[in-house]
Formats: C-alpha cells, structure tokens, sequence
C-alpha cells in the first residue's frame, strides 16, 4: 500500500526505521541499477517499510543515506512545493530501488541520473546539462569557503586553468563525497548562480543572469551565499 497526500501540517514518524539504518553502510546504488529502474527492473536489496504520514523530502534523505549519489531536485520542483507531501507505505521486503521509485511515481515526481548525481523533477521536465563527467572523485568539505579559494584550489589541484572575477563575494559549504572533480565544480557553480565554458584546458566561469537553482537533499549539503551582481 502506498499513499501520497500533499503535506498540512508538519508531521512525521517511522513506525519501522531500523531497515533504513541497517542498509545505510552496506547499500551502494551504481548507475546499472538506476537504469535498470527506469526500464521498470529492481535490483536494489530489501528493505521493509511500514510508514505513516512521513516527510517525503526526509524519507528521500533516508534514501540517499545509502547510496554514493547527491539526491537533487530542481529549482521548478523546489518552487512548486513538489516535495511537500506526506507519504504512507507498507512494504515488506522489496527492492529499495523499486520502492523510491513508486514513491516518487506516487508524489507525482520523475528523476534523472546525470553523473553522480540523481535529480528529482516534475514528469514533463528534465533537468539541463547531460554532461558526462569525467574527472578523479574528490572528497571535499568546506563551511563558508569563499567559492573564489575554492576555484583557485580546484585549479592547483587539477591542473586546469580556471578564470573567474577575482571580486565574487560569494561563500559555500559543501561535504561531498567520491564525487567527480568537474561535476563538484558543476554543482557549485551551478547553486551559486554562476555558469561556465570549457575549452581544452582552459575553464572560463561566468555570472548567469537567470541561474537554475537546485536543492540538495541528501546528508551531502551544498549551501551558497553571496553577492547578486
């Protein structure tokens, strides 16, 4: 049984959470099995689940606990409240994949792999990029780093040469992990309203002018603050 409603009141409880937490360390989603979901195959391990009136955008964090992936979801999902629905399952021993798919199916959501990344959107939008990211993963984590030293970091590290205006104010946090270095760089830039070209080995950062926003939603926190010029 599976049941999603549009959230009233700030509510949430798990009847049966220790599944969750047994699988935390030993489940790890790869992109063979995300794609075998999306042909309606699972082969995620077991999990049983007996939930009322949970949080869906807990229950997704629950989800990445176990999983090398960044749970995402878009900025038009984000602004229509896409993730403000309770959900109420029972479920005995079925594929984690299987059941994070019928819950997003139930809350009227799709989602998309790109990288290491999972972005949860609505059905009739996908997000835009479809990069194929291909640096060493980096683990990274930072608190209110000014993203200029960040830039000038990833650029001693990787030997690319990266330009930005040396005067952005803007800082992050981030704790990533086993990501990519160019798609850390994707994601930072990305929330922090800011572009980017690449031409050989030469990487050139600009300001956008209507940023795409982004929410992440796993333990794996990008925030952003800073200048809007």
């Amino acid at each position: 049984m599976i049941r999603s409603q549009p959230v009233q009141k700030a509510s949430f409880f798990y009847r049966r959470i220790a599944p969750i937490v047994a699988l935390t360390a030993a489940v790890a989603i790869t992109p063979a099995v995300l794609a075998f979901a999306e042909c309606g195959v699972y082969s995620g391990a077991p999990i049983s689940l007996e939930l009322v009136d949970a949080d869906l955008l807990r229950l997704l964090t629950a989800f990445s606990e176990m999983t090398d992936y960044v749970f995402a979801v878009d900025a038009q999902t984000a602004e229509m409240g896409g993730l403000d629905h309770t959900i109420t399952v029972d479920y005995s021993s079925i594929p984690w994949d299987q059941a994070l798919d019928e819950i997003l199916i139930a809350s009227h959501l799709s989602w998309t792999l790109e990288g290491k990344v999972l972005w949860i959107h609505q059905p009739d939008s996908e997000p835009s990029g479809d990069r194929n990211f291909t640096g060493d993963a980096i683990n990274l984590r930072l608190e209110d780093a000014k993203l200029t030293d960040v830039l000038r970091n990833l650029s001693r590290a990787t030997g690319v040469e990266i330009e930005f205006d040396p005067t952005i104010e803007t800082t992050i946090s981030v704790a990533l992990r086993s990501i990519p270095w160019d798609q850390v760089l994707d994601l930072i830039l990305r929330i922090s309203g800011y572009g980017y070209t690449q031409e050989g080995n030469g990487i050139e950062v600009f300001r956008v002018s209507d940023p795409v926003g982004m929410q992440l939603i796993n333990t794996s926190t990008i925030t952003a603050e800073g200048d809007n010029g």
